[in-house]
């Protein structure tokens, strides 16, 4: 299979790490069009005309029905006759008044019906697509993941003494760890985390907690806990190897809101994850959470509510442990190898369906 990823910037703030100047793939640079306000979605992609000319096979798109581009390319599908697939949730959770929701809603359910086929993250992507009125053969599960396989085999490579001078520089000791990995944006509900923590800290389990990240919050975040001890800032960290060594020091991976990929990191290293059940929107990798078995879903995104179940879990290390072990069971069964195989079969199924034709 050759594939070529057409791909482009982001916008001040929410920019990721780039993998390095050259892709394990063909890629084409484009240009990408943001909306002015809200959320600063991209309404538009360079390069159409060179995805309708070009001889591709398949064109595989994000699910996304404020992208016009996606809309173009289904418009103008009986001129460059190419089947299309669609990559996402499947699903999009309310949250806004009922009248926009159900009018975003019959969009996306036209866009998917529209399509060869979609690749969803996630079973709940399927039982949302059928119960749409999707045929249910043209519905790929993804199971939504990171590299587990490899992420799980780093902690081999990791001795005990860089875990122990990763102790020391932290001030450690005999303390309970918690941890947070992830963009620092509002979603997340870091302020929760910190109201969190400072009612521990009041406690006889005095906690240290590791922020690892950055973002739109990072500037109000620093000045909020600059007077807190044992908050420590640690920046982004794209180094797996440096970020395994973290997880492998904590004892909860703390994320009061949206949980997205990142509970399949702390899983690969036994870390369980604490997030919140009800009130927050979460992303479709919050199905892998499971509740007292891998990690805990607290009710409301309380800080009262986080701090009693964090003491909970702490004073109870034959429960925790438990989790762990399920926590690393859960990884070893989202394994990159299944995901690639769905997207495979997914172009398998619209080619042959594209000759049927």
């Amino acid at each position: 299979m050759d594939m070529t990823c057409f791909h482009g910037s982001g916008i001040n703030g929410f920019h990721v790490h780039s993998v390095g100047p050259h892709l394990p793939v063909k890629s084409v640079w484009i240009r990408n069009y943001f909306f002015p306000y809200g959320k600063r979605r991209i309404f538009w992609q360079s390069g159409l005309r060179r995805i309708i000319q070009e001889p591709y096979d398949v064109i595989i798109c994000s699910e996304l029905i404020h992208n016009l581009t996606i809309w173009a390319l289904l418009g103008l599908r009986r001129v460059h006759k190419k089947p299309i697939i669609l990559s996402g949730y499947g699903y999009r959770p309310q949250n806004l008044s009922n009248i926009f929701w159900k009018s975003k809603e019959y969009l996306r359910r036209y866009l998917l019906k529209s399509v060869n086929a979609i690749i969803v993250y996630t079973e709940r992507g399927r039982e949302e697509c059928v119960g749409a009125g999707i045929k249910p053969e043209k519905i790929f599960v993804s199971r939504n993941t990171l590299d587990t396989e490899y992420l799980i085999s780093l902690e081999n490579t990791i001795q005990s003494e860089e875990l122990n001078t990763l102790r020391q520089r932290f001030k450690l000791s005999d303390r309970p760890v918690l941890l947070y990995v992830g963009r620092l944006i509002t979603v997340k509900l870091i302020d929760i985390l910190i109201d969190t923590f400072q009612r521990l800290r009041e406690t006889t389990l005095k906690p240290v907690l590791l922020i690892v990240g950055e973002g739109p919050e990072y500037k109000s975040l620093l000045e909020r806990v600059k007077k807190l001890e044992n908050v420590h800032l640690l920046g982004p960290i794209y180094d797996e190897r440096e970020l395994a060594k973290i997880f492998l020091v904590s004892d909860l991976l703390v994320i009061p809101g949206r949980v997205g990929l990142t509970c399949v990191h702390g899983f690969c290293y036994g870390v369980p994850v604490i997030t919140t059940a009800h009130g927050v929107e979460q992303s479709p990798e919050f199905e892998y959470v499971k509740h007292e078995e891998n990690g805990y879903l607290v009710s409301e995104p309380r800080a009262e509510l986080y701090s009693d179940i964090i003491a909970y879990l702490l004073n109870n290390p034959h429960k925790l442990n438990k989790m762990r072990i399920n926590a690393r069971q859960t990884a070893q069964s989202l394994t990159m190898t299944n995901m690639v195989s769905e997207f495979i079969n997914a172009v398998k199924y619209v080619v042959r369906d594209e000759i049927r034709s």
